[in-house]
This record gives C-alpha cells, structure tokens and sequence, in this order.
C-alpha cells in the first residue's frame, strides 16, 4: 500500500527562498506551517546562507559547501521531508545539486511566470534553467489559477496576507493608495489620464522601481512631474504594511491588462489591502476577475471615481489569509505518496 506524506502528523519542511525575510512572503507561510505544529526550517540562500529553525527562531550562518553537508544530514535524518524550492529562477545549479544529495519530497513554487521580465540570452538561459529545476521537482504548486495552462501538472496553492482588519487613523476617501510594484506591468498611461479625470482625488503610488530601470524611473518622473495629485512616497517594506495600510480605506491597482505581464500574477497586495479592510479597485487582469464580488473593476480612466465611489459603498470581504495556505498545503501534501 503507498505511503502518503499525511501518514505523518508532523511534517518536516524546508522552504528554501532567495529573498530576504524581511520582504519575503514564503517567510509568512513558514510561520503558519510552523504554527500548525510541523517542523519548518527557512533557508535565505544567498553567498552565505542563513538556516533558520521556525520553533527556536535560532538562525545558522554557514559557507555554501557547509549548507550542503548540513543538507544532507537533513535529508537523511528525515527522508521524506518537503522542501519547498521557492527560488525562483536565482539558483539554477544549486538547488539541482541540493536534490541530487537525495531524499526529501520536492515542490517547485511557481507563484508567477518566473520568465516575464526576460528578453533573448537571459530567458533562453532563464528556460534551461526553469527546466532542470522542473524536472528535479515531484510536485508543482501555483498561485494564479492562470498558470495552470503554462505547467498542466502544477496545483493551485495561492496566496495570502498576514494582516487582519486595521484601526483607520484620519482618513479622507479622497486619498487613494496605489501600492505596486513599479515596471512594466504598470499602467503609466491609465494613471496619468485617471488623475485627470478625477482632480478631486489624490493618489499616493508606495512602492519600488523594478531593479532601478532607469526607462522605468524616467516614466515615474513624467507620472509625478505632469500630475498635481500623484505623489510618490518610495519603496515599503512588509514591516511597513500596518503603518501604512492604516492610512487608507481605498485603494487602486493600476495593471496593463491583455498582455502577458499580467496574465499570471496572483498580487499581494490584493490580499494585504483586502485583509487590512482597504476597499480596492483593480484593472480587470484575470486575479482580480477571479477575486470576484471582492474587488471593483475599472476599464477605462473616466470610470474610476465612479468605481471607488462603488469600492466604497459597501463592506470589504476578508481576504485569504496565510493560515488558510498553510491548510491548503497540507492538504494537498495529504493526498501525494512517497
């Protein structure tokens, strides 16, 4: 009879990432999982990477070849731990030979196209890589239900906040927070016709500018310099959140829509707004047709004061949480044989 990863109660799992913690939302699942009473170990690869144990909160800095002797040890002891590979495509050759130190059950975090932002040498290199780390995966789980049609064997896991509804301080609705990451998925143009179409409001864009993209940076600048009521108040932090979240009751995601920058990204900040009970107004990429009832849409800018006026005339729906992806994660490891 097969062994299902669920005949343990206790899991033993690994979540490798390559962002720092501190804005790292795979950090928020690791701390849900670890809640539920599994085993979880963080590991922030990088030149020298930092192991963190989730129930001690003990972190361990260690060399490259030492993080794969204490790998292998790990895999060992515990043969059918998860590891969690949510590296996008940064490791190419490390998480493969990681895999190759055997044992352990392998799930790919695909939770965006990982090739959007890459052009000729880089996304052919960028495939391969993609590829080899596929190939090595027993599992792949997904965010936008988009994604299913770019890697049919991959299963929806999603995402989350880990806000709850924040105490608003002295708000106007007037205010509107654009929360974004600033690059080619967003729309300069619509935002730029939209401050004009609505001079009453003032709209506050917190966020960064993808990897310093000068074109990009030179296209915020026109947004701010040609727009009385856009300000621009610099990148955030996941730190950051409440503080800011707490500003405001409405807030707008100013996506290009009908292209393939969008058509498979699963925002957080859908979630951290929703969550924080921020009414919110999205361009109608298919997350936020998805998100139904719990999200305006917008498809022109002479429609958006009447789309936060609608945002606004009705309660915000809570949001999925972290906790409710931990669930949905044992869940679906419940049901894969090792």
């Amino acid at each position: 009879m097969a062994k299902t990863l669920s005949d343990n109660p206790v899991l033993d799992i690994v979540i490798l990432t390559c962002r720092p913690p501190r804005n790292d939302f795979r950090r928020h699942l690791a701390v849900e999982l670890s809640a539920l009473g599994h085993r979880v170990h963080y590991i922030f690869l990088k030149r020298r990477p930092d192991w963190t144990d989730m129930a001690s909160g003990r972190i361990e800095n260690m060399s490259l070849p030492g993080l794969f002797a204490r790998f292998r040890r790990h895999v060992r002891t515990h043969p059918h731990a998860v590891i969690l590979n949510s590296t996008n495509l940064a490791f190419p050759v490390i998480t493969p030979l990681l895999r190759l130190t055997g044992g352990g059950f392998w799930c790919f975090d695909m939770h965006d196209d990982l090739l959007y932002a890459s052009r000729g040498w880089r996304r052919r290199r960028g495939a391969i890589g993609q590829a080899l780390m596929l190939s090595q995966s027993d599992m792949i789980v997904h965010a936008a239900d988009t994604l299913k049609r770019l890697f049919p064997r991959s299963i929806h896991l999603g995402n989350g906040s880990h806000l709850t509804p924040l105490p608003k301080r002295r708000v106007s609705p007037n205010d509107i927070l654009i929360l974004a990451s600033i690059d080619h998925r967003f729309d300069f143009d619509f935002v730029h016709a939209a401050a004009a179409a609505c001079p009453d409001r003032r709209f506050h864009v917190h966020g960064w500018v993808s990897q310093g993209d000068a074109a990009i940076q030179a296209q915020l600048d026109r947004l701010i310099a040609g727009n009385p009521n856009i300000s621009y108040h610099g990148p955030y932090s996941d730190d950051d959140l409440p503080g800011l979240l707490s500003d405001y009751i409405v807030a707008f995601a100013p996506y290009r829509t009908h292209c393939v920058t969008t058509e498979f990204i699963d925002p957080l900040r859908f979630y951290h707004c929703l969550a924080s009970n921020v009414a919110l107004v999205s361009t109608p990429i298919p997350q936020a047709l998805a998100l139904g009832e719990q999200i305006e849409l917008v498809d022109t800018p002479d429609g958006l004061a009447a789309a936060l006026d609608r945002a606004l005339s009705h309660p915000v729906r809570p949001a999925t949480s972290w906790a409710d992806v931990a669930r949905r994660f044992e869940t679906i490891l419940s049901q894969r044989t090792v």
